[in-house]
């Protein structure tokens, strides 16, 4: 019986993956490394800043201190993020919608904890939500599912009765390694991604579809 329903943030809840792309990729041309948002967010995507810059340094043959970049990011990113964050399509609403039915909501982002919170004020939800996990509570990222059954604890809830909502690959993978339901938010449906659900919009998605997984 799903009584939890687990969202990632970037991509999922707010459209600041583009926030991500856009500043990772000036940090990487300083280090003399090109790369499309495209292909950063399809590959990288969802998984933590340290295994991000840390593995593509070492595809590039780039020496540097990842703490440093990951710092430099930061510092970029909170201020530029201020009055600049909107939400997915249809986020706000199945949030609300499931709230309302009496689900217990939580957030699981490999994102740090202070912009988990300024997304969620800004777009009003931060009262939606009874559990928020950050990269900064557990030891591994996605696709290790220890961020997902954290949450899971947080919210009282057995891994089994959960439904996870995510975008990037690695944290579908780590949903149905925590042992729930995964819905996967993507551009197009595609038999390599790991979720019980696939769709394209959160528009079209009803708290019935989520009920019946």
């Amino acid at each position: 019986m799903i009584k939890a329903i687990i969202f990632d943030m970037d991509g999922v809840i707010s459209d600041t993956q583009r926030l991500h792309a856009s500043i990772e990729i000036s940090l990487l041309k300083k280090h003399g490394i090109d790369i499309s948002p495209e292909e950063l967010t399809t590959n990288y995507a969802g998984i933590s800043d340290k295994e991000f810059f840390t593995k593509i340094f070492e595809v590039c043959g780039v020496t540097t201190d990842v703490k440093d970049v990951i710092k430099e990011k930061w510092d970029k990113m909170m201020p530029l993020a201020v009055n600049n964050i909107l939400p997915i399509p249809g986020a706000i609403k199945i949030i609300n919608d499931l709230k309302e039915a009496g689900f217990k909501l939580g957030v699981a982002s490999s994102a740090p904890i202070k912009f988990i919170e300024l997304v969620l004020k800004e777009l009003g939800l931060k009262d939606k939500f009874q559990a928020v996990t950050s990269v900064e509570d557990v030891e591994y990222s996605k696709p290790n599912p220890e961020i997902f059954l954290l949450t899971a604890k947080k919210l009282n809830v057995n891994p089994k009765d959960c439904v996870v909502i995510e975008d990037a690959e690695s944290g579908m993978i780590a949903a149905k390694k925590a042992g729930m339901k995964c819905i996967g938010l993507v551009n197009k449906n595609d038999e390599k991604y790991h979720a019980d659900l696939l769709i394209t919009s959160l528009e079209n998605l009803t708290v019935e579809e989520i009920i019946n997984l």
